[in-house]
């Protein structure tokens, strides 16, 4: 039977995709304590391309053309640039705090799925969706040290959420319009291509990362891997916004988390921002 053959069944997978990123946001905040953004990116994707290599003759479907290579090149620019600003998120800023505003990419995929893929909804939801993308930013915002908190976390994870906002539509495209590749081999193509280029540009050094560490990275990637697989494969069952909505209602879990493993303390504002994703989850 198809696991994504009805909605209610397509919920739980976009669902499930947002729990395992929140427990990937939660080690990757745990690694980048002690690591820079540049260390891991490369060694981070590498590992996962590898992973998903070894096990590939299980799931790989590719319908090679210039309009499909082109696009999966594409993603992977957009979400090279979008991992090395979600990593510097998490260099100086709590998960439970981070994560909120780094779900704010369901915004910029309804605009841009509108856009291009004629991919509408009624200007009510739009509205909705605004007024709580605006929510949640208020709410996430340290006021009181405004200035490091916008360099911190507000600029890298914003920008971070539209490039990956941005970057469902191609992934849209490849996995319905063209139909030429399935969640996993793009996956494992996006991995291996943001490995290239953030090795390219950062280089590759063993400098400072420790045999624990690059086990956890390995480890974490394995959170990841099912994230986005998981998000794919609802991504081609449904609307691009709505699967990106679903699938960004990370902070709830992240919340909840937090509080078991990283001992963070609950504030009025980590509680409200969560409130407000799920919002987000039901308007939408």
């Amino acid at each position: 039977m198809d696991i994504l053959g009805s909605n209610i069944n397509f919920t739980t997978v976009a669902v499930a995709s947002a729990f395992f990123a929140a427990i990937a946001n939660i080690l990757a905040r745990t690694l980048l304590k002690n690591l820079r953004s540049q260390d891991i990116l490369g060694i981070n994707f590498l590992s996962m391309g590898i992973t998903l290599l070894l096990i590939s003759p299980l799931f790989y479907k590719f319908k090679p053309s210039l309009t499909a290579i082109g696009l999966i090149i594409l993603i992977a620019v957009i979400d090279t640039a979008a991992n090395y600003f979600f990593f510097k998120t998490f260099e100086k800023t709590e998960a439970s705090i981070a994560t909120p505003i780094l779900s704010l990419a369901p915004g910029f995929t309804f605009f841009f799925g509108w856009l291009v893929l004629g991919d509408a909804v009624n200007i009510q939801t739009y509205f909705l969706a605004g007024l709580i993308i605006l929510s949640i930013i208020i709410f996430s915002v340290d006021f009181k040290n405004f200035h490091k908190f916008r360099v911190a976390t507000l600029t890298p994870a914003l920008i971070s959420s539209v490039l990956f906002g941005v970057s469902a539509i191609p992934s849209k495209i490849l996995l319905t319009s063209l139909d030429v590749i399935n969640a996993p081999t793009l996956y494992m193509f996006r991995a291996g291509f943001i490995a290239l280029f953030a090795l390219l540009f950062f280089g590759f050094s063993v400098k400072g990362i420790t045999i624990g560490q690059y086990r956890f990275i390995f480890i974490r990637g394995l959170f990841v891997i099912a994230q986005w697989v998981l998000l794919y494969f609802a991504l081609s069952k449904g609307s691009a916004g709505v699967t990106i909505t679903l699938g960004n209602i990370t902070p709830i879990f992240v919340f909840v988390l937090s509080l078991i493993f990283l001992r963070e303390r609950p504030t009025l504002k980590k509680v409200l921002a969560s409130v407000l994703i799920i919002a987000l989850s039901l308007v939408i």
